[in-house]
């Protein structure tokens, strides 16, 4: 006999979905792979891990995605002129951070050298990134002003 039961997984501060999960006497748990938290979990169909973000799925291969990432970022960055605020300051943090996914090969001691919250949002940055580098090529706010200001334009109180 077997009875089902939700189980709810809360690793640290953050609330995930529940976990189904059936107890068989034969087999014990048996559960869905979508289980909760960071951590590793045992089932009868192997391990099992989330990142514990919802909506967050753990990413297969992360160093080939940041990689792609940032190769894609540094190449439409090559389209900004030089002495752009923007240009400059990205692609010292893209080339930072592309160093290290080159030389470290552990997830976890990456996303600890990142600093940046799990390894998935790291990605999710790096994918908004190359999106705002697109965005600024067809902005181009290096570009001097089409007309000038107001000379109290940054005046306040008026």
């Amino acid at each position: 006999s077997s009875s089902r039961f939700v189980v709810r997984v809360v690793p640290s501060h953050r609330a995930v979905s529940p976990l189904r999960v059936r107890w068989s006497k034969r087999s014990g748990f048996v559960g869905s792979r979508a289980c909760g938290g960071r951590q590793r979990l045992t089932f009868q169909d192997g391990p099992c891990q989330t990142t514990g973000l919802v909506g967050l799925a753990v990413s297969e291969n992360p160093h080939e995605r940041l990689r792609i990432l940032y190769t894609k970022i540094l190449g439409v960055l090559q389209n900004i002129p030089k002495d752009a605020a923007y240009r400059k300051y990205t692609e010292q943090i893209v080339n930072q951070r592309f160093n290290l996914v080159q030389t470290e090969t552990d997830v976890q001691k990456l996303q600890d050298k990142l600093n940046s919250g799990h390894i998935e949002e790291v990605i999710v940055q790096a994918e908004n990134e190359l999106s705002l580098a697109r965005k600024m090529i067809q902005w181009k706010p290096w570009e001097p002003l089409v007309e000038e200001p107001p000379s109290d334009q940054w005046r306040w109180p008026i």
